[in-house]
């Protein structure tokens, strides 16, 4: 386990926080788009199917993380929900691919693998103490990301998963992931 970190402010844990709920309610937002997309063949049903369950599942984990906002007297809790500018623009990028297949297997990885090693390196260095509230949603988020990435891969096993905009895509959340400090890209080797 990592050292905890020394102090972290309620600010800064508030924009950690409201960071994550961000995240998790757009990734509910895009999957559940995917999962009400027409599909014409088997596959692509099994992939509209894993994409509402996946998006459910992001819908509760935004309000576990709103819920949790640390807030205070005088500060509005709705400002503190906001990405970096990074972020929102890898999320449209995201939104924009049009095929569920494809967009699933950019689920899967980049931004599931991603927001997973995000929430590992935070649990590492929670202060079990004063972010006992936030490391409970951090264990259950993990476990919910290690499940769906299984099962994500399962569903696209055999399926054709690539393109230009999957690249593309991929970038742009390795950008974003290195832009905010908190959420460290981990480049395939």
């Amino acid at each position: 386990m990592g050292e905890p970190v020394s102090w972290r402010t309620i600010d800064e844990l508030a924009g950690v926080v409201g960071r994550y709920c961000w995240t998790e309610h757009r990734i509910f937002e895009v999957a559940g788009a995917w999962a009400a997309a027409p599909s014409g063949d088997t596959a692509g049903a099994e992939v509209r199917v894993w994409c509402a369950a996946l998006s459910r599942r992001h819908g509760d984990l935004a309000r576990n993380w709103a819920e949790r906002l640390p807030v205070r007297a005088g500060v509005d809790a709705a400002a503190l929900v906001a990405p970096s500018t990074g972020l929102a623009s890898a999320f449209d990028a995201l939104a924009e691919v049009a095929d569920p297949v494809r967009g699933a297997a950019m689920l899967v990885g980049p931004v599931l693998g991603g927001l997973d090693a995000v929430y590992a390196r935070d649990l590492e260095t929670a202060s079990p103490v004063r972010e006992g509230s936030v490391a409970e949603v951090l264990v259950a988020a993990r476990r919910a990301l290690a499940a769906e990435r299984a099962s994500g891969e399962a569903v696209l096993r055999g399926m054709q998963t690539g393109g230009e905009d999957g690249s593309r895509v991929r970038d742009a959340f390795e950008r974003a992931f290195e832009e905010i400090g908190i959420f460290p890209a981990v480049r395939p080797s």
